[in-house]
């Protein structure tokens, strides 16, 4: 039995050496020594030492490990960068130095996506190297010049930040020209996914696609290339139909068609394409957009897309969820591919109506002979790996990896309340947690760094979650008390309430709050803060000091700006977390509400700060929600919007309907959005009161948040019963898919049946055409038996066609279905009969054949020497026109002749008349 390669080449059971960094520096120091010195002076000296330089990069970075540990912190990897669209720009330099440079800054793009996103923005390397394209062409380079460059421009196009310049227009022009050039170059699939790269980034890039020229010939183009046999040609395909060609793209994206596209498109992210890279790329951005989309009514809330409402309803879809979940076993962590299959999964499970399927398509992975480890294993082993292993370049698939196996935990334990055996070992979860949380919080003031910041910061939210989701199970509780102990639950709370921003921001007036917050200190940092009273909620009820953490957590007013400023500019998730936060500070009788209501009150009066707005460099950043609309309405979804404009009046009705007897029931509201009402109400009896200049009642606001407390007591306990009637409900619901599920699979195993007994018909009506065509002359009985056989092939044809109509009326599926067998079975033994009686008429079936055979045989002799005998007849022929042409001419010449004959013997008879004339005279002169 053959393990999976994961633990040997991908999960780092022995940790790389770390590259010496004085090797390092002085490989990029000698680097940019010589770029400087050959942008100076070009001469042959300059140029082999930067040759000899490049050959040093070359090596080095050939190392994957290498190259994703290159930053752009190393001040003279930069400095050499920035020499580089100079060089390539430059008529001096030579052809070697130019594909050099070629292997050097693709080793660096493919591996190291920030050096990438510089490359391809900040150093606009895109036109230097599209020059050395033209120059290419011009001087006759050859096949692999061209796919060097082009797999160069392939990689930095795949980057949004892109800039499109002058060269733009003639580059596009070129790949167009290419991917409909006949016969299809080599290096076709590189142009189309560098033409899709563009058109994705771009909507300029598509403007100037659809103008060009060859346009009509391109589009026609895209259709035929959807049955190309390269993979990254038909993706690339796909998504330039979808950005360019309207009706096209309805065609392919419709109702009707959309089932083939996904199961395409799935099927070339699990296979890949090995000829050309960034395939499977492109495949999870598609299949991303063709899922998921942002709400039209609320940005930043990812909706299931049109094209993908239907998924789940595609036999396929389970199965291709697998698929790309075992890629993560076989793929290094430290990958763009990697990377991406995360985010496809991650943006897959932040859909409600699909986060339930996909999680338990990848649990439900099992082992095979050639792959052990599963993909929920897999995805525990990177989630515990460090970013020193990883590099810090790696688009933190460490974050990505615990935020998954969240989801899929939660899916495991919450049902049962204990976590099933799944492969992964206990103790493994919880030394993740351990590891992160401790050491991370200890090292965060270490680092001065924003990116490595940031990344510890995140990880200490997730692996809190990554707690709070392990604390349901009892033995993973008993090792949590003691891996999160209350101490260190308070080091977290004071770290955050000491060290955030946000408690100083908030606190000033809102005209004071003029300098922006940076995303880890806001959203992430909030998110702990979160995530640890969720923690501490669960913990309490088994230990008392994490009980008294807990209510110490509460009762700090310090908690109040994370709270304000969560559901403020909080995304979707922060916000329904502050919610329930707040609900658990309001058990608190002496919480002050009204300063929570005064500062969201402030946030809303106040714009979003500027660095919200804009989303941080990791791409799990999500951007921060700013509600405009305070709308009051209760609807039986439990949504809740407060209308600045709305009167008290309006207020007042909503507020007598949310009773226990009254039009709205609690249990279709969450207590949180009630406690909202009720909070609005009482800031405006507080600015009535302040109008009228008349103290505010404390003792009377006390008495109603008392009664605010109580009720929404009564409605978490409604909530928690209506919680587990929908849970009943959920797992009958899944009882009912998975029962769905295996009906697919017996109706399938029924169309392969029938599938094959019209393939036994097919032959055998072939078998009776030869067989007719070959006995004409047999006997009467081989006649008979030929009848028989057609009877019983229409009785067989009979039978099939009553079990489709028993398939598609689902009578009686089964018990028909097992009776039709028997009696195909029975027709079949009965044609085997008939087939013995049918041998002894073989032989003379075989003569006859042999006789046609060599029938054949001289007709084809015969047809050869007719075709000779034609080529002769045309030779002759044409000798014959060429002779008839001669004889036409010498027509033409005795005719002349003959014209001179006769004027020669007009001439003769005067000559004659004047003879015998003059005879005539001689005689009579003579006399």
């Amino acid at each position: 039995m053959e393990r999976s390669s994961f633990r040997a080449s991908q999960r780092f059971a022995r940790d790389p050496p770390p590259p010496n960094i004085n090797e390092t520096d002085a490989i990029f120091s000698l680097a940019t020594t010589s770029a400087a010195r050959y942008v100076s002076d070009s001469s042959a000296d300059n140029t082999t030492r930067l040759d000899e330089a490049l050959n040093g990069m070359i090596r080095y970075v050939a190392d994957m490990d290498r190259a994703t540990r290159l930053s752009l912190k190393n001040q003279q990897l930069k400095e050499f960068l920035t020499y580089t669209p100079v060089i390539l720009n430059a008529s001096t330099t030579n052809i070697v130095t130019r594909s050099k440079f070629y292997r050097l800054l693709f080793s660096i793009a493919h591996h190291n996506i920030p050096i990438r996103r510089f490359m391809a923005g900040e150093l606009r390397l895109l036109g230097a190297v599209f020059s050395c394209l033209k120059a290419s062409l011009r001087e006759q380079l050859g096949p692999q010049n061209m796919i060097d460059i082009l797999r160069l421009l392939q990689v930095l196009s795949y980057e949004k930040n892109v800039p499109l310049e002058h060269w733009a227009n003639e580059l596009i022009s070129f790949l167009m020209q290419e991917v409909i050039r006949e016969p299809e170059p080599e290096w076709m699939p590189y142009c189309i996914a560098i033409l899709c790269n563009l058109a994705s980034a771009s909507k300029s890039a598509c403007k100037r696609i659809k103008i060009s020229t060859s346009y009509k010939k391109f589009s026609r183009q895209l259709m035929k290339l959807l049955q190309h046999n390269a993979r990254i040609i038909v993706v690339s395909s796909l998504v330039l139909i979808g950005y360019l060609d309207e009706k096209v793209r309805d065609m392919v994206y419709c109702t009707e068609n959309v089932h083939d596209t996904f199961m395409c498109t799935f099927n070339v992210l699990t296979i890949g394409d090995d000829d050309c890279m960034m395939t499977r790329q492109i495949a999870a951005d598609l299949l991303r957009r063709l899922v998921v989309s942002e709400s039209s009514t609320t940005p930043g809330v990812p909706t299931l897309a049109s094209t993908g409402k239907n998924v789940l309803n595609y036999g396929f879809f389970i199965g291709s969820i697998q698929q790309t979940a075992r890629l993560l076993v076989t793929l290094d962590p430290r990958t763009e591919e990697s990377s991406k299959i995360y985010d496809l999964l991650l943006a897959f499970c932040s859909l409600q109506q699909l986060r339930g399927p996909v999680c338990q398509a990848v649990i439900r992975c099992q082992p095979t002979e050639t792959q052990l480890t599963t993909p929920i294993m897999a995805i525990a082993e990177t989630s515990g790996i460090s970013s020193q292993k990883l590099g810090e370049n790696s688009e933190h698939v460490s974050l990505k990896a615990i935020r998954l196996l969240s989801h899929l935990l939660k899916e495991c334990i919450e049902p049962q309340e204990q976590m099933p055996d799944i492969g992964i070992p206990r103790g493994q979860l919880i030394g993740i947690i351990a590891d992160n949380l401790s050491d991370n919080l200890e090292s965060l003031s270490e680092f001065t760094d924003s990116s490595i910041f940031s990344e510890k910061v995140q990880k200490i939210q997730l692996c809190l979650r990554l707690a709070e989701v392990l604390s349901h199970d009892e033995q993973c509780r008993h090792h949590l008390l003691t891996v999160c102990p209350a101490q260190l639950c308070q080091q977290i709370a004071t770290w955050q309430f000491t060290k955030n921003p946000v408690v100083g921001h908030l606190t000033r007036a809102p005209k004071d709050r003029a300098e922006p917050l940076e995303p880890q200190w806001t959203i992430y940092g909030i998110g702990i803060i979160l995530e640890l009273c969720r923690l501490l909620a669960v913990l309490k009820d088994h230990s008392k000091v994490h009980k008294d953490q807990y209510w110490q957590l509460l009762k700090d007013e310090r908690i109040i700006p994370f709270l304000a400023y969560g559901i403020s500019y909080g995304d979707q998730e922060t916000v329904q977390q502050a919610f329930l936060t707040y609900s658990h500070c309001a058990q608190v009788p002496a919480f002050p509400s009204h300063l929570l209501s005064e500062m969201v009150a402030s946030c809303k009066s106040t714009s979003q700060p500027v660095s919200l707005s804009q989303k941080d460099s990791s791409p799990d950043f999500n951007r921060c929600r700013n509600d405009s609309e305070d709308t009051v309405n209760l609807t039986g979804s439990g949504d809740i919007y407060i209308d600045k404009e709305s009167s008290q009046k309006a207020l007042d009705d909503l507020l007598r309907k949310v009773t226990l007897d009254g039009g709205i029931s609690l249990k279709d509201a969450k207590s949180s959005e009630i406690l909202a009402a009720y909070e609005r109400k009482i800031q405006m009896l507080q600015l009535e009161l302040q109008m009228k200049n008349v103290p505010k009642p404390v003792v009377e606001i006390e008495t109603t948040s008392q009664k605010i407390r109580d009720l929404a007591q009564e409605c978490e306990a409604l909530r928690d019963s209506n919680k587990q009637l929908t849970d009943h409900m959920t797992r009958g619901n899944l009882e009912i898919n998975q029962l769905k599920v295996q009906l697919e699979e017996v109706k399938q195993k029924c169309d392969s049946i029938e599938t094959s007994l019209g393939m036994c018909i097919t032959e055998k009506a072939g078998l009776k055409t030869q067989l007719t065509e070959s006995l004409q002359n047999a006997e009467r009985n081989v006649h008979t038996a030929q009848n028989e056989i057609s009877k019983l092939n229409t009785e067989l044809a009979q039978s099939v066609t009553r079990i489709e109509l028993f398939l598609a009326e689902n009578r009686e599926l089964k018990q028909e279905f097992e009776e039709k067998v028997v009696e195909c079975e029975v027709l079949k033994e009965h044609i085997r009969q008939i087939d013995l009686e049918l041998k002894n008429k073989q032989s003379d079936m075989e003569r006859a054949l042999l006789q046609i055979s060599a029938a054949e045989q001289k007709a084809a002799k015969k047809e050869l020497e007719l075709i000779e005998a034609e080529k002769h007849l045309k030779l002759y022929e044409s000798r014959l026109s060429d002779r008839e042409r001669d004889l036409n001419a010498k027509n033409l010449e005795i005719d002349r002749l003959k014209l001179d004959l006769d004027a020669a013997r007009r001439n003769l008879q005067k000559l004659e008349q004047m003879r015998e004339a003059m005879l005539s005279l001689a005689s009579s002169s003579s006399n």
